[in-house]
């Protein structure tokens, strides 16, 4: 049952072929994660995607990656798509676009520095999130698809503190 006091924050970010997503309740309760998988990069499956994700979990903020901030380096497809649902979808929830200075506020430098550390960082503070953890990754290898549920798990932890304290 959903506590009507708590303010539910689901936290979005698309990847290649689809779009990783976690839901946070409160004061840090993780409600679900996971990755919607679109089969190829195509921005109208993860905006119906997206779209069904609002539509279940009725949340009151939508946590997204400031594209336009210092630090953000997403590519044109991914920051036309996020423009796109932060005008589409502000309509009927509350948008925050989440800097990368914010992310890497929700735990202690320099381990948040990076997407591994602030992966691992969020696994041991939601522990039913470690059998997901990828391994750490080198300069060769490509991003794990799984990362992209720690990067939306941090925009949602980092827009939760934001609005706890009054920012």
């Amino acid at each position: 049952m959903r506590n009507e006091n708590a303010r539910r924050v689901l936290g979005i970010d698309p990847f290649a072929r689809g779009v990783g997503f976690a839901v946070l309740e409160g004061r840090g309760s993780l409600i679900d994660w996971g990755i919607r998988t679109t089969g190829r990069a195509d921005n109208e499956k993860s905006v119906r995607v997206i779209d069904k994700l609002i539509d279940r979990y009725r949340p009151d903020v939508l946590a997204l990656e400031n594209w336009d901030a210092a630090g953000s380096r997403r590519c044109g497809r991914v920051e036309t798509l996020l423009d796109r649902i932060a005008r589409q979808e502000g309509r009927r929830v509350l948008v925050r676009l989440v800097t990368k200075r914010e992310i890497c506020a929700i735990g202690q430098l320099p381990l948040t520095s990076t997407k591994d550390g602030r992966a691992r960082f969020l696994a041991e503070r939601f522990p039913e999130l470690q059998a997901y953890l990828p391994p750490v990754r080198k300069t060769w290898m490509p991003e794990h698809d799984w990362m992209s549920v720690f990067d939306a798990l941090a925009f949602a932890v980092a827009c939760a503190g934001k609005a706890r304290s009054g920012s």
